[in-house]
């Protein structure tokens, strides 16, 4: 593995990116003076709407300095060259706000750029593609396209923002035919860190374009999406709920149905799930599983389709909840945003594996094991979610920057994994973060003993201590590096760590100075400070000399030579942990 590979250290990040840390009132007076009724300070009607709508609660406690409402992309311009210009700016951007990671679209004590007034759509039939801003929900996009008869490759859930969703990669109805949803980009408009506007596409900015499908918050601000329509009738789908009693034949279905030859138009998202709140005394009744499946195609009956393994004539249990319809895409994508649990405390974190006949019966064993040991099975209200999905097929002809090879069939015998956990208080938040990742560490451990494990992580769900962009693989990585080199030329907008577990990092900005960034600013959920280099070895590494680009402290990573080697100790590593956290 290269060095740079080991590194993944110094890729420029602007999006949803908190940057340096001492914030005074004075960037949003400059700002206000620049964006006149565009920037709202705390306490104002805008400001709180803003900070409430956040999806998650460990989001809506972060109170920034002001929040700025652009526009245009113009607009992002203007506030983004003037706090590149600032020797201590902290902002973030948001689009839809429904991270789990706190910190990934909201800055502490800084200016959050809120992007929901970049919200226009503009249908162009002659080039069957649509125009969306980057500050939408998938509902809004769904709304206005289902009267033409169409619709895009987009999220499933209807609150879900645009901008994240597709810059992470992108799950969709459709995916199982027509690939990530970030395949279906045919434009991005980009404001970059020295506020430029341009169009990353196939034919320009290439490199930009391939990046930003997959590599998230990172390289620019994403304005708007031109994407791809297609004609889309009424079809088949809904939800269909179990008791526990019907898990093992839900097991079994999912097995059969990844068994099958592949199927383009049928989508399965499988879910058991716990919840704590569930009014029974018998604790096997707090536990239940759900599907949510789709048939994009007419069909005379799903009995005649790979889904009918997980229909009631193969699953002989009483069914708690059944909403299957013949309906269009607005419709179920505003079901599904009924169901989720919003204004909660939440983490999300992920794995991937290949199929066996004993994974998917011992990685749900797991999950049972973490929510019925302490501290889980004392958190009031507690739900939590461990779901099974399949993985898109490679398009071809859309270049992104996931790493998988053109040749290679992900959706045949690749699972995806996600586990979800929400609550009311605040105060069990450390306790589960860490329960689930150690649930998580169990997880990979059993994939790794039979020979199942698979390097990929899926962006949208990933925890903040979890390793993404290593996943995609050392060519991807290497494509990542020299697109962030040519992107960025601003020390506070070039700041990221897409490699989670590393410890401090600290980028080298100008003789004298550099900027740190900790543990979590993958998501941007740990900040740092501008330090003069003499301070540079009192934090753990060594700083060889000031000529590097970069710094990285103890934990994770020493620098060796121009580049990072990563601290193969565990037990250093974890006491290093310690001492920070």
């Amino acid at each position: 593995m290269s060095p740079r590979l080991k590194s993944l250290v110094a890729i420029f990040a602007l999006v949803s990116l908190p940057y340096a840390l001492s914030v005074s009132s004075s960037p949003c007076t400059e700002l206000a003076s620049l964006l006149p009724g565009k920037v709202f300070l705390p306490n104002s009607a805008t400001y709180n709407s803003s900070g409430s709508s956040y999806f998650a609660r460990q989001e809506q406690e972060i109170h920034p300095a002001c929040i700025v409402a652009p526009s245009s992309a113009e607009d992002v311009s203007t506030a983004v060259q003037h706090l590149a210009n600032l020797p201590n700016s902290n902002f973030a951007i948001r689009s839809g706000g429904h991270s789990s990671n706190p910190g990934a679209a909201n800055a502490p004590d800084g200016v959050t750029f809120d992007l929901a007034q970049l919200n226009t759509i503009t249908v162009h039939p002659d080039t069957a593609t649509v125009a969306v801003g980057s500050g939408l929900s998938w509902q809004e996009v769904y709304d206005v396209l289902d009267p033409y008869g169409l619709v895009v490759l987009g999220g499933r859930t209807g609150i879900v923002g645009v901008g994240g969703l597709l810059t992470g990669g992108g799950l969709s109805t459709f995916s199982p035919e027509l690939g990530f949803a970030c395949d279906s980009i045919v434009n991005m408009q980009v404001v970059l860190a020295s506020g430029e506007i341009v169009d990353a596409n196939e034919t320009h900015n290439a490199p930009l374009f391939s990046a930003l499908k997959g590599g998230q918050n990172n390289f620019g601000v994403v304005t708007r999406f031109d994407l791809a329509t297609f004609p889309q009738d009424e079809f088949w789908g809904g939800a269909i709920q179990y008791p526990a009693s019907a898990n093992e034949a839900q097991l079994d279905a999912f097995w059969k149905f990844k068994n099958s030859t592949v199927d383009p138009y049928a989508e399965v998202e499988q879910s058991f799930l716990y919840n704590a709140s569930a009014p029974s005394a018998n604790p096997e009744e707090k536990y239940y599983s759900s599907n949510n499946l789709f048939y994009t195609r007419p069909v005379a009956s799903v009995e005649d389709t790979v889904l009918r393994v997980f229909t009631s004539s193969n699953i002989h249990e009483p069914q708690g909840y059944n909403s299957v319809r013949v309906a269009n895409m607005s419709d179920f994508a505003r079901e599904l945003s009924l169901f989720q649990p919003v204004d909660q405390y939440s983490i999300y974190a992920t794995t991937t594996f290949r199929l066996s006949p004993t994974i998917l019966q011992q990685v749900h064993a797991l999950w049972r094991s973490f929510t019925s040991m302490q501290p889980q099975s004392s958190v009031p209200g507690l739900v939590s979610s461990l779901t099974f999905q399949t993985l898109p097929p490679v398009i071809r002809s859309s270049r992104n920057s996931l790493g998988f090879p053109p040749n290679s069939h992900p959706e045949e015998n690749l699972v995806l994994v996600l586990v979800s956990n929400y609550w009311p208080g605040g105060a069990y938040s450390r306790a589960l973060r860490d329960g689930t990742r150690a649930l998580f560490e169990e997880i990979d451990a059993l994939a790794r003993s039979e020979g199942l494990d698979e390097r990929f992580r899926y962006m949208n769900y990933a925890a903040e201590w979890q390793d993404v962009v290593s996943g995609y693989g050392e060519e991807s990585v290497e494509e990542l590096w020299r697109v962030s080199r040519r992107a960025r030329n601003n020390c506070k907008v070039q700041a990221s760590l897409l490699q989670v577990d590393v410890g401090a990092v600290f980028v080298l900005c100008e003789e004298g100075q550099a900027q740190n960034v900790r543990e979590g600013a993958f998501f941007g959920t740990s900040f740092g400070t501008q330090i003069t280099s003499s301070e540079l070895p009192q934090l753990g590494g060594v700083l060889q000399n000031k000529d590097h680009a970069s710094y990285v402290g103890g934990c994770g990573y020493e620098v060796k030579g121009l580049f990072w080697e990563w601290v193969a100790d565990w037990t250093r590593r974890k006491s290093c942990w310690e001492k920070r956290l």
